[in-house]
């Protein structure tokens, strides 16, 4: 009976043995298994980075894959590169990579955080890369967006008039939207009149698609009409900066004036002649929405502005109608018909802040008509 205990006992603690070593064996696999967790855990929130994209990469690039990624040939990005240079202190960063990346993330519609991992850049240093970028293209912006001299003038005129047939034009003005998330405060004043929040740029270009005068800032909601009442250019034009027989055109959201001058109002009882003068006028201003087409296709991020630093999206708006600028000049013209806002100059305005009924401009209405004539 006592041996029968014995291996009864024996039994039961071969078992327990058992039990124990499956235990630590258990144990082991967890152990590994929350191991191998946390690297992949780590590994997953690494960024995963384009290794060589800069180094290796883009120097592959032939001319042609080059100006479709960075919107310039790389002729004239290597005469962007010392012109920005002394603008762009931060040492950290080669210059060439800054503006690269910069010029990719305005060309796209890609995220920063994307855009930062194809450049091998942290995603908040990306942020302050695009901001001194910008600045350094606001800082040399004299030198490619500024308003004409009257010789100047004179010469966009001539060939506004050899190209259109229109006489006396200097320049054509408009306003563009560019869409923006919209701020949590304030956010009815941003929601413009076809129903999305967006930040106003008013540009005036001349026959090349070149922009003459940028201003950008304004709540979505302003009118057109209150936007350039309120820029330096009005005051400049007010105090006579263009000649008598000189002028812009501009839509009906503008007043009629000696230095603006706007098509009929449609009221089912023009003239013929002042119906041609509205189609010449009309076939005039074709230049501003090709501007508005160029800028928009060439950097895209205009598209739609992800930014929630309003403060900083004038900044950005106008290093893109720099750019706009620079490549003009140093390229010829790729003119797209995609992206085009054209909106019909002849609709009535109705909205809070345009052109309220005022007296008739008897010395602009008196030039329109003489216009009128000569274009008949």
């Amino acid at each position: 009976m006592a041996h029968g205990l014995a291996a009864v006992i024996e039994e039961e603690l071969n078992f327990e043995e058992e039990i124990l070593q499956a235990a630590i064996l258990v144990a082991m696999e967890s152990d590994e298994e929350e191991e191998r967790w946390r690297e992949e855990k780590e590994r997953l929130q690494q960024p995963t980075r384009v290794e060589g994209y800069f180094d290796r990469t883009i120097p592959l690039y032939n001319l042609h894959e080059f100006k479709s990624h960075f919107r310039m040939e790389r002729a004239s990005f290597e005469q962007l590169v010392p012109l920005l240079g002394p603008h762009l202190t931060l040492r950290t960063v080669p210059v060439e990579k800054k503006l690269l990346a910069n010029l990719w993330l305005l060309g796209n519609k890609e995220s920063f955080r994307s855009v930062a991992d194809r450049f091998d850049l942290n995603k908040g240093y990306l942020h302050g890369i695009v901001l001194e970028v910008c600045a350094g293209l606001r800082a040399v912006r004299p030198q490619f967006l500024n308003w004409p001299d009257r010789e100047e003038q004179s010469q966009i005129e001539n060939s506004f008039l050899r190209k259109t047939g229109f006489p006396g034009v200097v320049g054509c003005i408009d306003g563009s939207h560019i869409p923006i998330p919209g701020p949590s405060d304030h956010r009815a004043a941003y929601i413009n009149r076809k129903g999305f929040p967006s930040i106003q740029m008013q540009t005036v270009c001349d026959d090349n698609l070149r922009f003459l005068d940028v201003i950008a800032g304004w709540p979505g909601s302003v009118h057109d009409a209150r936007v350039f009442r309120n820029s330096p250019l009005y005051e400049l034009l007010e105090a006579g900066n263009v000649n008598d027989d000189h002028h812009l055109l501009g839509d009906s959201a503008y007043a009629l004036t000696q230095y603006m001058m706007v098509p009929f109002r449609d009221n089912g009882h023009l003239t013929e002649e002042q119906g041609n003068y509205n189609t010449r006028h009309s076939s005039a201003r074709m230049a501003m929405e090709r501007s508005f087409g160029l800028l928009k296709s060439k950097f895209r991020r205009l598209h739609y502005l992800d930014m929630r630093l309003l403060d900083k999206i004038p900044l950005l708006i106008m290093a893109c109608c720099v750019l706009h600028n620079f490549i003009l000049v140093k390229e010829r013209i790729e003119v797209p018909v995609q992206d085009m806002e054209i909106d019909d100059p002849y609709d009535p305005i109705s909205l809070e802040g345009g052109p309220q009924p005022q007296p008739i401009n008897q010395r602009a209405a008196l030039k329109r008509e003489m216009l009128v004539n000569l274009l008949a």
